[in-house]
């Protein structure tokens, strides 16, 4: 309860930032409130498009935002970074799994550990993906999960869960800095390790080898 109240508080001290900014009399201000505002108004309204296709999964999407780890200063400090310190991979990250979910493309959104797993089919069979944005891990796998998610999770083929709860330790970490500094290398360095003449190993990559690193010590 008290987890989920500093959450609620730091969302609702971001609203009040938004008008804040909207009523200055700095024109950066004013801009940068409308901004927040507008990317608060998409928020809604995905979530109201997605309630109306899938709601189910949609609404658990939605909740993933105020779940956290069962550990009690992990789950503390998920709230204390998620909605501020981790805003633009949050926002990033629900608007893309709403996304999917609205053209039905998610098959089941599972919690687990405070990160909320969204997970469709994969198109290449014997194949597992996963991008983190904030506390969301956007997943694709090959064949089904079966009942029990969190023993699926802990047993996953190349610990892909694992590794993408790793990622979310790192946005922790980094906050306004993740995208530019881990996810857009990330991105860079996964396409060059589908190319053959880049000689690039994507698993070698700094920040892959932190997320196995902090996935190894924090998913348990």
């Amino acid at each position: 309860m008290i987890v989920r109240a500093i959450a609620l508080a730091e969302n609702g001290l971001v609203w009040a930032l938004a008008v804040w900014l909207v009523l200055s009399d700095s024109e950066w201000g004013r801009a940068g409130g409308w901004l927040l505002l507008g990317c608060k108004g998409l928020m809604l309204l995905t979530t109201a498009v997605g309630l109306l296709v899938h709601p189910a999964k949609a609404l658990r999407i939605f909740a993933g935002r105020y779940r956290f780890a069962r550990r009690p200063l992990r789950g503390i400090g998920q709230a204390l970074t998620r909605f501020v310190w981790e805003l633009p991979q949050l926002w990033t990250g629900y608007l893309f799994a709403q996304w999917r979910n609205i053209v039905g493309r998610v098959e089941r959104v599972d919690t687990l550990e405070g990160v909320t797993f969204v997970t469709g089919r994969h198109w290449v069979p014997r194949a597992y993906a996963g991008v983190s944005l904030g506390c969301f891990a956007n997943m694709w796998v090959s064949g089904g999960i079966g009942d029990d998610f969190e023993q699926y999770a802990q047993h996953s083929p190349f610990n892909i869960f694992r590794h993408e709860y790793g990622h979310t330790v790192d946005s922790q970490l980094w906050g306004w800095l993740y995208l530019p500094v881990v996810g857009l290398p990330s991105l860079v360095s996964q396409a060059l390790g589908l190319s053959p003449k880049a000689r690039h190993r994507h698993d070698d990559f700094w920040a892959e080898r932190r997320a196995d690193r902090f996935g190894k010590r924090f998913f348990q």
